[in-house]
């Protein structure tokens, strides 16, 4: 799956789908981006844990329009909810300095394609 905005590709990610311990128990990212997808659109639904991560992410929630409703630069890792501020139903956990590196910011539209 690819991470565009304005058909300028930001990363290529792997498609986790709904049901997915994401990156815990991961020593080593082997791709450039993960993406989660919620059951719903809904705070609870979208909230992640950074349990058993073992690197620090840049986590980036998408509403179903794709458009950013919150980040988190460097998300700390043993950390047991990290909550969106607005309603999300996609997820992308990247490295470490993806936001600041694509400059990244809530209301920008992204495409998954």
């Amino acid at each position: 799956m690819i991470i565009k905005r304005n058909n300028k590709k930001l990363a290529e990610g792997k498609f986790l789908g709904k049901f997915s311990l994401g990156l815990v128990f991961k020593r080593e990212l082997k791709h450039e981006a993960y993406i989660l997808e919620s059951l719903d659109e809904s705070i609870w639904s979208s909230t992640l844990h950074t349990m058993f991560v073992f690197q620090n992410l840049d986590i980036v929630w998408l509403n179903k329009e794709h458009k950013i409703v919150d980040m988190i630069a460097a998300a700390p890792r043993f950390r047991l909810t990290l909550i969106p501020k607005e309603k999300a139903k996609y997820i992308i956990e990247a490295p470490k300095g993806f936001i600041k590196k694509h400059r990244l910011k809530n209301g920008q539209k992204l495409s998954l394609t």
